[in-house]
């Protein structure tokens, strides 16, 4: 039976086989062990990072760099394609992805902070503040901002770095027109060295502390010590603000206002040809307020003593004082006590005494002895008049007395 089946390629059905398709094998773009190490010695090379730094942080991806070679850490698998464990010719692609990304983190970190600067503006514009403009204007100032910058660079604010500054300038001698500003503020600081419980200001609490005295001074009539070097001497003796106010009000404004008797008085404690010259003794003088205080008081009392004709030392003078006399009360006791004078010689026609001493003490300090015989005193002189004239004591009237007897005085 004849067929019509044509073999081979002459048969339109026929379909030629083909090759069979060979697979490339996948070539890893994955860093090679010399990238790697190439990355890892550039990284080691960096100023903020040590080698021992780097070694820790490349084990925990597998590798170690001392040996210069992989280590297992961890992971399921025969260690082979990405299954989580090494392989004998290197990292895994994860790990060096991870090592990388450390890396590259690293760096990143390293560039931000070598970008920190300080803008020569930004610092003349703190400097400004702080110091005024023409201070800042002067010619120390460009050394001033390479040692800001310095402490800028490594962390500190602008305010911060220039503190840090000045110490630097000080102890290198770097910048003696900018350290002689702040003399007061090293005075302080040499003082706590030493034991003293003080505490150091800082260039802006300086510059506070300066103002608000050159306000008091200026109010006080003063203003021509209002000068940063006379201010700043009074910050480095550890004088405060209220202390300063409290020897304008207390102590020069009680000199300045004082009349003529007693500011002549007060000349020999305070000396000084004028009212500036005084103020200067005052601030700058080793007492404070308060015992420079005390000190005016004492001299007050012994003046009204002196207008009385009367000598006391100033220790006594001071003890009253502290009883709350000033200088027109004293003034008033003290004509008492000179009133007084005449019981002493009363006293001395029955062979005793009544001296100065006991007046004032019967004055100021209400002494009860002193009082007692001052009575005493009084009842024998009325009674001796009482018997030169011939009338009984009782008879006496208060208005006789001081016509006709000393005896009225008591």
């Amino acid at each position: 039976m004849a067929s019509n089946f044509t073999y081979g390629s002459g048969n339109p059905l026929y379909v030629a086989p083909k090759a069979p398709t060979v697979k490339k094998p996948v070539v890893s773009t994955s860093p090679t062990y010399t990238e790697i190490q190439k990355q890892l010695d550039a990284f080691a090379s960096s100023a903020d990072t040590t080698i021992t730094a780097l070694n820790n942080l490349a084990l925990t991806q597998g590798y170690n760099i001392s040996s210069g070679t992989p280590v297992y850490v961890g992971g399921g698998g025969d260690g082979g394609g990405t299954g989580g464990g090494s392989t004998s010719g290197g990292l895994t692609y994860e790990q060096q992805l991870a090592l990388q990304k450390q890396q590259q983190d690293a760096d990143k970190a390293l560039a931000e902070s070598q970008k920190r600067t300080l803008a020569s503006d930004t610092f003349k514009a703190t400097l400004g503040l702080l110091f005024g403009k023409e201070e800042a204007s002067k010619s120390y100032v460009n050394k001033l901002y390479s040692l800001v910058s310095g402490f800028y660079k490594s962390g500190s604010e602008v305010e911060d770095a220039i503190n840090l500054a000045l110490y630097q300038a000080e102890s290198e001698n770097a910048i003696p027109e900018f350290t002689s500003r702040f003399a007061g503020i090293f005075a302080l600081r040499d003082a706590k060295q030493k034991g003293a419980a003080i505490t150091v200001p800082t260039i802006a609490e300086f510059f506070a502390t300066e103002a608000k005295m050159g306000e008091v001074l200026t109010n006080a009539g003063l203003g021509e010590l209002a000068t940063e070097s006379f201010l700043g001497g009074i910050i480095g003796k550890n004088k405060s603000v209220n202390e300063v106010g409290l020897l304008i009000s207390d102590v020069f404004n009680t000199i300045d206002y004082a009349p003529k008797e007693l500011k002549d008085t007060l000349s020999t404690y305070f000396p000084g040809v004028d009212r500036v010259a005084i103020a200067k003794a005052i601030l700058t003088g080793p007492e404070g307020a308060q015992a420079l205080s005390q000190k005016i008081k004492g001299v007050s009392v012994l003046s009204a003593a002196q207008q009385n004709g009367m000598s006391i030392s100033l220790a006594t003078a001071t003890d009253i004082a502290n009883r709350g006399y000033g200088y027109n009360e004293a003034l008033t006791g003290y004509g008492q006590v000179r009133g007084l004078g005449r019981a002493n010689e009363l006293a001395g026609l029955t062979g005793g005494a009544f001296t100065q001493e006991q007046a004032q003490n019967s004055i100021f300090m209400k002494n009860a002895n002193d009082l007692s015989q001052l009575a005493s005193i009084k009842e024998t002189e009325v009674n001796r008049f009482a018997s030169d004239t011939g009338l009984g004591a009782a008879g006496l009237s208060t208005m006789n007395l001081r016509k006709s007897s000393s005896a009225g005085q008591f």
